[in-house]
């Protein structure tokens, strides 16, 4: 490797031993210095990539929002589904992204809130982002969904997350196959009947 790819490694191993550390111990309870020895690396490895913890942290928490999104956006097109099929599968394959790997729920859903007003902008860019995907399979399905209808779907949005983060809490961040489906459930039910009030409202 030449010294780029080298230090893309370096990147990579802190930013996997931030991702465990936060995972196990917390955000608070994770020090520079732990995640540098999980990560075999040294505190000026660390330095050259992250300012800060927090930078570390708003880096991790994007690359497992990339890593979520690219997922969903990979699943394939069915144009003969309904709006609630297709609600249902993409919010199965949301569930089953954090399920795979439980940190990066932990981490993305479950720990991020009230570490500082920077991750909590961050953390809003990415409701919206999510939203706009909520928004375009309304759309999708409703030719009367507007740019007006935008507020719904950051509230839908803010409300999937937050029975992610029960979920977690509950179930002490491990998702088995039946917290998988009973989450998956409540998500899609919970999608479903605003929308059902969103048209009824009409």
């Amino acid at each position: 490797m030449d010294a780029t790819e080298r230090a893309q490694q370096r990147r990579e191993l802190i930013l996997d031993a931030a991702l465990d550390l936060f995972a196990r111990e917390g955000y608070a309870n994770s020090s520079i210095e732990a995640i540098c020895q999980m990560a075999y690396v040294g505190n000026k490895a660390f330095y050259e990539h992250f300012s800060t913890k927090e930078a570390c942290y708003l880096e991790l928490l994007q690359r497992n929002t990339h890593s979520i999104f690219e997922r969903l956006y990979a699943i394939p097109d069915d144009s003969d589904e309904s709006e609630a099929d297709l609600t249902r599968r993409l919010l199965t394959s949301f569930v089953d992204a954090l399920a795979d790997d439980p940190r990066v729920g932990v981490v993305t859903f479950g720990q991020s809130g009230g570490i500082s007003p920077t991750v909590e902008r961050q953390r809003r860019a990415n409701r919206r982002q999510a939203a706009d995907l909520v928004r375009s399979v309304w759309t999708r399905f409703d030719a009367a969904i507007t740019d007006d209808d935008n507020h719904l779907a950051i509230a839908a949005t803010g409300g999937i997350f937050d029975l992610i983060a029960d979920a977690l809490d509950q179930s002490d961040g491990a998702f088995t196959s039946e917290t998988r489906t009973q989450l998956a459930d409540a998500m899609t039910d919970f999608m479903l009947t605003l929308r059902a009030g969103m048209r009824a409202s009409r």
